[in-house]
């Protein structure tokens, strides 16, 4: 003889709860509660506007919960339901929800077992521990360490823990002493449903400023494209006007050809070209002046040692009589 077990009447009570919430909430998202320490997650629910609700549901009953809403495409948002998991049911958008739980984020403490989200780095710090037990623990994960002023002092940088790398609990208490804390926790929104529509995370973390930058890049990209391939419209004919008059101000100088609107550009030439050539006459007079300094002084050369001879040949005449 088989008998089936009634489900506990509180789970059928939530099953409801969940499926009457769903279909008359605008927006029902699925939030990641993965590391989210009980303290902060009553923070977060008291921070709630009181037209959004969150519940921390099991994957099972949210999926019964579903099974019994009746609205288009609602059933796709199990395949977001992985991990610890809470349901929020709001009537604000999905891009506003997302950023509004984004800027609730806070740094936490490692608690040992979390993946370091960055390279986790000691500095060089003094600490408020006097010397004692602790000298020994900092040792002991490798960091060196000395007395200063009476308080034990880091005294040289650390990579403690690699990014990707598991945080270990005995270097998570070190961290906690230090105040260091390497984690950012808060709800991640991993999707939401609206209108019977499934939107992923990607899709929701889409900002407008980051639309209106992308938009304006790409607009920058066709006005470069249609400038280069000729493709005349509206946008680029004040461009193509300013490159036409250089390219012909560039044409008149290279063939000489003078009129009263392009004067001021040969007058301009005229002049670089003189201080080109002033410029290079006067290194060459600078070239010559050494040269004219070694005759002037080969010249005195010559005068003293003609002096020098008829010196002697007084001397000589004298002797002789």
């Amino acid at each position: 003889m088989s008998y089936q077990r009634n489900p506990a009447q509180w789970k059928v009570k939530l099953v409801n709860d969940l499926s009457k919430e769903i279909s008359e909430s605008p927006v029902s998202a699925i939030v990641s509660i993965k590391g989210l320490r009980n303290k902060q997650l009553q923070s977060i629910r008291r921070n709630l506007s009181s037209d959004m609700k969150l519940r921390v549901v099991r994957i099972r009953l949210l999926i019964k919960a579903l099974d019994k809403t009746d609205r288009k495409n609602i059933k796709s948002l199990e395949q977001l339901a992985e991990g610890q998991i809470g349901l929020v049911t709001t009537k604000l958008p999905p891009s506003k929800l997302y950023k509004l739980f984004e800027g609730t984020k806070e740094k936490a403490a490692a608690r040992g077992g979390e993946t370091a989200p960055d390279d986790i780095i000691i500095p060089e710090m003094a600490t408020n521990f006097p010397p004692g037990p602790m000298i020994s623990e900092f040792q002991k994960a490798g960091i060196q360490t000395a007395i200063d002023k009476g308080k034990i002092a880091i005294k040289k940088e650390i990579l403690y823990v690699k990014k990707g790398e598991p945080i270990p609990k005995d270097k998570a208490k070190i961290l906690e002493k230090l105040e260091i804390h390497p984690l950012t926790v808060g709800l991640d929104i991993l999707g939401a449903y609206s209108d019977g529509i499934l939107f992923t995370r990607e899709a929701i973390s889409i900002t407008e400023e980051q639309i209106m930058l992308d938009m304006a890049r790409a607009f920058s990209q066709a006005k470069e494209l249609a400038v280069n391939a000729m493709f005349l419209v509206p946008e680029i004919v004040p461009q193509l006007i300013v490159k036409a008059k250089i390219n012909a101000e560039y044409l008149a100088l290279e063939s000489g050809f003078v009129d009263e609107s392009n004067v001021q550009l040969f007058i301009l030439k005229a002049i670089r070209e003189a201080s080109a050539l002033n410029s290079a006459m006067g290194n060459q007079q600078e070239e010559k002046k050494p040269e004219k300094a070694k005759e002037e002084k080969t010249e005195e050369k010559t005068e003293d040692a003609e002096s020098e001879e008829d010196k002697v040949s007084e001397g000589l005449g004298s002797l002789f009589g």
